[in-house]
């Protein structure tokens, strides 16, 4: 029998079973599943099972029902699938087993009581900070990693999602090594205002540090951090901020993914660095099976 999983919040880690017919879901006891978050109305939602498919209504709820990348309509039956992540206020439920793994390493870096402000009596959340705007790039990025792209392409999606999330961002590049020689290959750059390529696409020595040694760097203030060598290169190029990941495959490293902030510190935030991260290691699995694809062709 499917099960509904709670993957966040007070409820974390229960699961319950979806039985044929309409289950309730929301914060009154009255409710067939009841959630402890205050973020959630007392009457949020409903569930209903119909010859093993699923549909969800909002039942006009405070925060709303965040679903497949948009808030869904006020008592409009919407059709959803298992494995697909729900956000019920600031919690997120799933149907079956496929969240699990593909989204709890995210929302355990999410400290979401910071995302909750009291309006009148009520819990309200801050909808342009919370996970509803990473679990929609985990969406976008999931749908076209999925696509048969070639890597350079999707390499500039990736860049365009990370934009879309991380507001202070000035620059942002891919850099692609080539699998044989461990050089640079390739390098896709945006920037944050066209035109504005002053001064180098990246910081070359933090690249190069997380190539060699395989590990992320965050630095959200460079003039704070004395005596360290990547922080004092960034004040002498006047980053602010910088985030850097490696792409690591199962057998080989493909580069990197590198953003910054050239005037502002403390750009980034823990939880940007494990989102970064995140999307480095399904970069990684779709570019090794992009790989394979032509291998074999």
């Amino acid at each position: 029998m499917t099960k509904l999983h709670i993957l966040n919040g007070p409820d974390l880690g229960r699961s319950y079973d979806l039985k044929e017919g309409t289950i309730s879901i929301g914060r009154s006891p009255d409710n067939d599943i009841q959630l402890k978050d205050r973020t959630v109305s007392r009457n949020h939602l409903i569930i209903r099972k119909k010859k093993n498919r699923y549909f969800i209504k909002d039942l006009k709820s405070q925060n709303g029902t965040f679903f497949n990348g948009n808030y869904i309509s006020h008592d409009m039956d919407v059709e959803i699938n298992e494995g697909v992540p729900i956000v019920i206020g600031m919690s997120v439920v799933c149907l079956g087993e496929g969240c699990l793994e593909y989204i709890m390493p995210v929302l355990d870096s999410i400290d979401l009581t910071k995302e909750i402000r009291k309006v009148d009596g009520v819990y309200v959340q801050n909808r342009k900070n919370t996970n509803q705007k990473i679990l929609e790039l985990i969406y976008n990025v999931s749908e076209f990693l999925a696509e048969s792209l070639d890597i350079h392409e999707m390499s500039e999606k990736i860049l365009n999602q990370v934009f879309n999330l991380l507001k202070r961002i000035d620059r942002g590049s891919i850099i692609l090594l080539n699998p044989e020689t461990g050089e640079t290959a390739d390098v896709i750059s945006r920037f944050k205002k066209p035109g504005e390529n002053q001064g180098g696409m990246y910081c070359r020595d933090v690249v190069d540090y997380v190539i060699r040694d395989r590990k992320a760097v965050c630095i959200s203030d460079s003039r704070v951090e004395a005596g360290d060598d990547l922080a004092d290169k960034l004040r002498s190029l006047k980053i602010g901020s910088v985030m850097c990941v490696p792409l690591i495959g199962s057998s080989q490293i493909f580069g990197a993914i590198y953003v910054d902030s050239l005037q502002k510190p403390n750009a980034f935030r823990e939880k940007d660095l494990s989102l970064m991260k995140d999307l480095s290691r399904r970069a990684t699995l779709a570019m090794e099976q992009v790989l394979l694809y032509e291998k074999l062709v």
